[in-house]
């Protein structure tokens, strides 16, 4: 029996970021317009706008928080996003903590699988497991998402009261 020859795939640079970003750019803004608004939206494209909804508001975030901490906030604004990332925190750790308790009982599941004594059994509990690993998942992903969503959301909704407020008293103290 002969082994096929292989090649060696030939080696992809690294396109710089800037350089990526301005290409997919490009690329949308050649798309006809009736053509991107005649273009359904299917399950896999949904998630990615949703996901780049996000990651751009959290930019916007990010931008907005450099500039509020660059205008040398009060303690207030200071304690507020402490109390924020508490609560984040705490959220976090509670969607933890169920998951750690999920896979105990998906675990002490797995342990009762000795006391079965025919093939079916065996096989209704595997899958009994894996059905409920699979809720455990799909519960613990939707409570991280909720999470970020609910989060990036309030904190856009603070920053613009803040940063209007601080512009508001800049231009009071101007005039």
């Amino acid at each position: 029996m002969m082994i096929p020859q292989t090649t060696t795939p030939a080696s992809v640079l690294p396109v710089p970021l800037a350089a990526f970003v301005q290409t997919a750019l490009t690329a949308t803004e050649q798309l006809p317009a009736p053509a991107v608004a005649a273009t359904p939206v299917g399950a896999p494209l949904r998630r990615t706008v949703l996901v780049g909804e996000i990651a751009t508001r959290s930019a916007a975030n990010a931008v907005g928080t450099a500039q509020l901490l660059s205008e040398g906030p009060d303690s207030d604004t200071i304690g507020e996003l402490y109390e924020m990332q508490g609560a984040f925190v705490k959220q976090l750790w509670k969607i933890d903590q169920d998951w750690r308790a999920g896979l105990m009982r998906i675990y002490e599941g797995s342990l009762s699988l000795r006391k079965a004594n025919t093939l079916s059994k065996v096989i209704e509990q595997d899958f009994n497991l894996i059905g409920q690993y699979g809720d455990l998942a799909t519960n613990y992903m939707t409570s991280v998402a909720t999470l970020v969503e609910n989060t990036n959301v309030g904190y856009s909704y603070w920053l613009s009261k803040k940063i209007k407020a601080a512009q508001a008293a800049k231009a009071a103290a101007a005039s």
